[in-house]
């Protein structure tokens, strides 16, 4: 079975699917700290929505530069969240690394496939590119 990565809602979806799992897995294993994960879980959604938000602006304005806005999206995140972790006191969660770092790097994905969709949808409705290249 082939996953379409197209349709944006899937992305999404796929998000916060990633959520409850990870929510219903940290309640199996009681390690607690609840409110953490689901902060660290609302503030990485923001940086999320945030990210789809910006590239699909951008795509309008500037679909040349669309990677360019994209890795500084990705630096900002990445700095963002080394400064929310210490307010989160992240730390002190058993296996922090492992509970903190993968949903991280899943959403950087998810980003990853939506901004890959951006650019290849601007580069097929922009034929000028192909002639100038050729």
């Amino acid at each position: 079975m082939k996953l379409n990565f197209t349709n944006n809602n899937l992305l999404i979806a796929l998000y916060f699917i990633m959520f409850a799992v990870h929510f219903l897995l940290w309640q199996c294993l009681g390690i607690g700290f609840e409110t953490t994960l689901i902060r660290y879980y609302f503030f990485l959604t923001i940086l999320f929505m945030m990210v789809l938000t910006i590239v699909s602006i951008f795509k309008k304005i500037y679909p040349e530069y669309l990677g360019f806005v994209f890795l500084g999206l990705v630096m900002f995140k990445l700095a963002m969240v080394f400064i929310i972790r210490k307010k989160l006191n992240i730390t002190e969660i058993p296996n922090y690394k492992f509970h903190f770092i993968l949903p991280y790097l899943f959403s950087l994905f998810l980003e990853t496939v939506f901004t890959v969709n951006m650019i290849r949808s601007a580069d097929k409705k922009d034929p000028e590119k192909d002639e100038k290249n050729q």
